[in-house]
């Protein structure tokens, strides 16, 4: 573990905010905490804090380059395949849902992303034809692969090899398309005229230090799509500490509104509109039912993953799944006390700051 100070303006002085116990005995964290190699030193108490000059919230002190990297070296640490309560019971159901995908994609979707090119569109112009989209912590490249069909010359990178060749594997993406670099590799002629990271800058060591280095594969027309949460939300604000998205081993960063504008208005680039990603249809009646769903997940995530005696009330619905399987499939539920993406996060759209020089 390292002690930081605040990526926005540099002070070392700051303010507990949450103290979080990342162990087997928190259902938010049973997963992670099962799996992460070194859980001894992985686990235990996090910090998150507030900057007392600028008020960027941040974990503190987080994980070295290393550790980081052993976080994200396997999926069943990252989570991700989340399901409901009722999965538990469904024998057709898979115990474990594996990522190593063969073969090309066998349909395409409009519908999954659509929202996100509502926003992109409502930005940017294709008056000179095909727009430059570049992908930044892309995965295994969905999001490439879609903007590639709507006719973007789309670019997807990631630090992870796996997932570049996942990329490569089931969406047939070539090294053009799908690149296993980060943003320091791209040539000083490489420019983009948009740049997307959707849920990557609450993950970096620095937002500031990689917001600063898009400057320079920027044009001055070249619009920027930022996905995170905010802490802007309804939902942090009701919830706290057991907010979905808090997650100090992942989450390096907790922006609002008003810190993102001055972290992009810091680097250079000018913050011209603030879009709710596609959970804003939803309503309130769904928002309740987020919640019932998410307390009866943790119930369940509870019940399966402890030695509990009330476990036999539900023998009748497991059939012919053991309780063995039934563990196992216990750590497929969404652990959250509410199903998260609920009015919580935002994309953050920029510009880079005019130059009268010309120069970026």
């Amino acid at each position: 573990m390292i002690e930081t100070n605040c990526d926005l303006c540099g002070s070392d002085q700051h303010s507990l905010l949450h103290e979080v116990e990342v162990t087997l005995d928190n259902p938010r964290y049973y997963r992670y905490a099962k799996h992460v190699p070194n859980s001894d030193k992985m686990t235990g108490k996090f910090s998150i804090v507030r900057c007392n000059n600028c008020s960027l919230v941040f974990t503190n002190p987080r994980f070295e380059a290393e550790e980081l990297a052993l976080v994200y070296s396997s999926d069943k640490i990252l989570g991700g395949n989340w399901k409901n309560f009722w999965y538990l019971f469904d024998a057709k159901q898979p115990d474990s849902f594996s990522k190593d995908g063969k073969g090309k994609v066998k349909s395409y979707s409009t519908e999954l992303y659509q929202w996100k090119f509502d926003i992109i569109e409502q930005h940017t112009s294709s008056e000179k034809g095909p727009l430059q989209l570049l992908d930044i912590g892309c995965g295994d490249g969905k999001f490439v692969y879609d903007a590639l069909q709507r006719g973007y010359e789309a670019t997807g990178i990631d630090l992870s090899p796996d997932r570049v060749a996942k990329g490569k594997s089931i969406y047939g993406l070539d090294d053009r398309q799908i690149r296993n670099i980060n943003v320091d590799d791209f040539s000083p002629d490489e420019k983009f005229d948009i740049i997307v990271m959707w849920d990557v800058i609450e993950h970096v060591e620095s937002p500031a230090a990689l917001l600063k280095k898009l400057r320079r594969i920027s044009h001055e027309k070249t619009m920027v799509f930022l996905l995170t949460m905010s802490l802007d939300s309804m939902t942090y604000r009701r919830f706290g500490k057991e907010w979905n998205y808090i997650n100090p081993p992942q989450h390096l960063f907790y922006f609002s509104h008003e810190t993102m504008g001055k972290m992009l208005d810091k680097v250079g680039f000018d913050l011209v509109a603030v879009e709710m990603d596609d959970s804003k249809e939803t309503g309130c009646h769904q928002f309740i039912a987020r919640v019932i769903i998410g307390r009866i997940n943790r119930f369940f995530l509870s019940l399966y993953t402890k030695e509990k005696p009330l476990r036999g009330l539900f023998k009748f619905l497991q059939g012919s799944i053991s309780d063995e399987r039934m563990k196992e499939r216990a750590e497929n539920l969404y652990p959250g006390i509410y199903l998260g993406r609920y009015h919580d996060n935002f994309v953050f759209v920029a510009k880079p700051k005019h130059n009268p020089g010309g120069q970026n």
